[in-house]
């Protein structure tokens, strides 16, 4: 028996990435890994690579699909390849869309898993579930995490519990199924080092929404967003399993590596509250001793020493950033981003909404990752429910106060409503927002502004390819950031460079000119 697994995680309803394309996310390997431990036969691939070539659909007998909400136009559309030659046989799809689970009927998906799948994916395939490319469906009765279609209803099962840490940390996600990604050498690959959340704050929605909107029982997290509904409280994976990841990642061929969580600063954070769960996003303080070691694990391989590959973190929350916390990032990742959530600028909606973080501590945590050699980049939404043209001026003003803080980037996004989240029930329903809201011009502009304080610096770029329109090779920072246009004739794909930046061409994208060729990522 052989199965796909394909990555459609933010294709939206064109089965292409738009934004984010040196992206590669934890899932989809993880669910690979399980299958390798059980010694199933499996490959790893990307919707684009499936819908360009359905044909290749013919050497599989179980399709798997990891996909979010806004991604269910193209699971629609892989799963209509797969019937058209594998006919009836297993689709199971899992990832965020899995929130709303009568997504099933809408793509044609037969099976959906959801909250963590590990132990999903490991029932389905030694439980008899999925055998010899068979689905059957009598013993998928018994099974926790699972949805599927039966007799024209979809059947929801109950979710399964929270995976203590020790549970968890006995999958692996696939290093070798990295190669399944086109670029893979140049992305940003992640490895998750924390799952779940430790923002149990319940949102305090009455008087924002009416009353038919409002869940129908607690939901904690910050309002907006489903993490603790899907993955439950933070937990952290050994250093010595992250290491294994990292360096065995590195070996593949990989160059740009992102320690991936909802906050990394709740690294280690749930080993000094254990065995209770880590619910609470002040108290204790980052574990600095867990965050440090970590680092200084990474920070011994031989290529993250030399400067031929790079680690970075994704997010922190702003009020676990201390001073002390803030130069322990600096030391071993200086020259990185790190993402930092604000999302608005009016302290009560921040407060009805549960964020844990006030906008003074928001200022403070951009000016002191600033001053320990690091790059915050800070997201920002708009159209949220509450959003007054008060909460939007005030929003104006924090977003100018983050650059003089030092913030490199201002990441503007629109709410949309998730399953499973506190404002879940707002899915589906038209919401009000202008198309030219704004806090998305006032991102726009500001990271023009800031991208021209970069003019100058020296970095060193991975070249990927020729640009079709602009006919100049595009190169990514080896330590993230804005896409670099090379005018240098006689690159090629694969060929780590140092650069200077030259100028700005958008608030997406840097000019530059190569200072000198270091080597190769492939």
């Amino acid at each position: 028996m052989d199965v796909l697994v394909v990555d459609a995680l933010a294709r939206g309803s064109y089965g292409r990435r738009i934004v984010t394309v040196d992206a590669i996310g934890a899932g989809p390997r993880t669910v690979a890994g399980v299958l390798e431990q059980l010694g199933i036969g499996v490959e790893l691939t990307t919707a684009e690579t499936v819908l360009d070539k359905p044909s290749m659909l013919e050497d599989y007998d179980v399709l798997m699909i990891s996909a979010m909400s806004v991604d269910e136009g193209s699971v629609a559309r892989i799963v209509k390849a797969w019937r058209r030659r594998r006919g009836r046989r297993p689709v199971v799809v899992g990832g965020p869309i899995s929130s709303d689970p009568w997504f099933l009927a809408r793509v044609g998906a037969d099976v959906g898993v959801h909250g963590e799948a590990e132990p999903v994916v490991e029932k389905l395939f030694t439980e008899g579930a999925i055998d010899s490319g068979v689905l059957y469906k009598e013993k998928l009765r018994s099974l926790c995490g699972v949805a599927y279609r039966e007799e024209g209803r979809v059947v929801v099962n109950k979710r399964c519990p929270v995976m203590p840490r020790r549970v968890w940390e006995k999958y692996f996600p696939s290093t070798r199924l990295i190669r399944g990604y086109p670029f893979y050498w140049a992305a940003r690959v992640y490895v998750e080092v924390v799952r779940g959340c430790s923002n149990y704050t319940i949102p305090r929605l009455e008087g924002l929404l009416p009353e038919e909107l409002l869940p129908a029982r607690p939901v904690p997290g910050c309002a907006y967003c489903s993490v603790v509904s899907l993955w439950g409280y933070a937990r952290s994976r050994s250093i010595e399993l992250v290491y294994r990841e990292v360096k065995e990642l590195i070996n593949q061929g990989v160059r740009r590596i992102v320690l991936s969580g909802p906050d990394f600063l709740d690294y280690g954070r749930d080993w000094l509250v254990e065995p209770g769960p880590l619910v609470d996003p002040r108290r204790p303080g980052p574990n600095l001793e867990a965050v440090q070691s970590l680092l200084s694990r990474l920070s011994s391989i031989p290529e993250i020493s030399s400067g031929e590959a790079a680690i970075m973190v994704e997010n922190v929350k702003p009020n676990l950033v201390t001073e002390e916390a803030a130069r322990t990032l600096g030391r071993y990742l200086k020259g990185t981003p790190v993402h930092v959530g604000a999302e608005t600028g009016d302290q009560r909606l921040l407060e009805v909404l549960g964020r844990p973080a006030t906008v003074r501590e928001t200022i403070e945590a951009v000016r002191r990752l600033r001053r320990h050699g690091l790059r915050p980049y800070v997201y920002i939404m708009y159209c949220l429910p509450g959003e007054t043209a008060r909460v939007v001026e005030k929003t104006l003003r924090l977003m100018e106060a983050l650059y003089r803080a030092g913030a490199e980037k201002i990441t503007a996004y629109r709410f949309t409503p998730l399953p499973g989240s506190a404002l879940g029930k707002l899915a589906g329903r038209k919401l009000d927002c202008l198309p030219n809201h704004p806090v998305k011009l006032k991102a726009a502009e500001i990271n023009k502004r800031a991208k021209k304080r970069m003019i100058g610096w020296k970095l060193r770029a991975i070249v990927v390819a020729r640009h079709p329109r602009l006919h100049r090779w595009v190169a990514y920072p080896l330590h993230h950031g804005p896409v670099v246009l090379l005018e240098e004739e006689g690159l090629e794909p694969g060929d780590i460079v140092d650069v200077r930046i030259t100028g700005v061409y958008s608030d997406r994208i840097i000019e530059g000119s190569m200072l000198n060729m270091v080597g190769r990522a492939v």
